[in-house]
């Protein structure tokens, strides 16, 4: 076996040793799986920067929320009928093309059109962004839950931050950890640089 190919192969074997031993194993297929889905998001770079101009929401958070609600399929669909890129339910969609006076869509429609999807996705998170005094995290809360279950949830817990409190101190939501990984992705998207030579909107 010729040297360079035997060094390479023990370097490799070194390396899965070194994986398995620090546990860092686990990074690497997680990031082995999320790559694909990045991609996807990012090969739907002139859509996000179009709804953001116009929603005036930061594009890379508008990436985040993507990635974390459909992993960039346009026509994945829920099993609650959540609909296309930004996972929109048909009333909610439908809303949203209103206030932006365009037809309104139906199921069809989201499923095959990234752009209107992400023009409605992306206004509906600019309207619950003011709902909610600009607080990125409680908007997104509120965008996987939906605002009425959220205002549910912190009148019984007696306010927002008394339930927000106890849901950190549990340690077990999911719809903090919905929150989490879309801001989490905006910064790697960030990092990944996407957007640097054209921004749309502003940042938070």
């Amino acid at each position: 076996m010729h040297w360079g190919l035997r060094l390479f192969l023990l370097l490799g074997v070194g390396a899965g040793i070194w994986l398995l031993a620090t546990n860092q194993w686990r990074g690497v297929v997680q990031a082995a799986k999320e790559y694909p889905a990045m991609r996807r998001v990012e090969s739907h770079k002139e859509v996000i920067l179009e709804a953001s101009r116009e929603s005036r929401v930061d594009p890379y958070l508008l990436a985040g929320i993507m990635f974390a609600e459909s992993s960039g399929r346009v026509s994945v669909k829920s099993k609650v009928g959540a609909c296309g890129l930004f996972q929109l339910r048909l009333p909610t969609a439908r809303e949203r093309a209103r206030v932006l006076g365009l037809a309104e869509p139906d199921e069809d429609d989201l499923l095959t059109d990234a752009l209107l999807n992400a023009r409605l996705g992306a206004d509906y998170f600019a309207w619950l962004l003011d709902r909610n005094g600009n607080d990125v995290e409680r908007a997104l809360i509120a965008y996987n839950t939906g605002p009425t279950r959220l205002a549910r949830w912190a009148k019984e817990a007696g306010g927002y931050e008394e339930w927000l409190r106890e849901r950190r101190d549990a340690g077990n939501s999911d719809v903090l950890a919905y929150a989490d990984k879309v801001q989490r992705f905006r910064e790697r998207f960030r990092e990944r640089g996407l957007f640097v030579e054209e921004r749309g909107g502003d940042e938070d």
